[in-house]
């Protein structure tokens, strides 16, 4: 009896970090939304830059000067976008975030009821369970219409 219900804790939290794995894959658009797929969305578009930067963008790069349909081939729609109007003029910039794992853990006490004796026992241990979260993984900020910094997390 304390074996099965082990075993479908076990299971249970397979389950939970294959969702969020799953989920991750989906929401990040690493199934369906390639370089490839933005292209062919927007041909016609893609056909306007000359082959050198063509070429750079299939290979998913990037650089300062890029106006923002280049930086949407390589990286697809931004999961954020923030606009700043200043004396000077207007900054937008576009935020990319994924799902993963906290640095914190979720401290928990978990029962564990088990049969002894054709009684059952209650008993508690204690758990550490990583938490998940949307963490920023790059900022591109662009200036009058032109990528102007570009900032990775590590």
């Amino acid at each position: 009896m304390f074996l099965r219900g082990v075993q479908k804790i076990f299971w249970s939290r397979c389950a939970l970090h294959f969702a969020v794995m799953l989920l991750t894959v989906l929401l990040s658009g690493c199934v369906s939304d390639t370089i490839a797929s933005r292209i062919l969305q927007r041909q016609a578009l893609f056909d306007t830059y000359d082959e050198h930067t063509q070429t750079r963008l299939k290979q998913g790069k990037i650089q300062i000067g890029d106006d923002p349909d280049a930086v949407w081939f390589v990286y697809g729609s931004p999961s954020q976008r923030l606009r700043r109007t200043e004396a000077h003029g207007t900054t937008e910039t576009w935020i990319y975030k994924i799902l993963g794992y906290s640095d914190r853990l979720n401290h928990g006490v978990r029962p564990v009821y088990q049969d002894v004796g054709g009684r059952l026992r209650g008993s508690y241990y204690f758990e550490d369970t990583p938490e998940y979260e949307w963490k920023e993984v790059l900022r591109i900020e662009f200036v009058n219409g032109c990528v102007n910094a570009v900032q990775y997390t590590e």
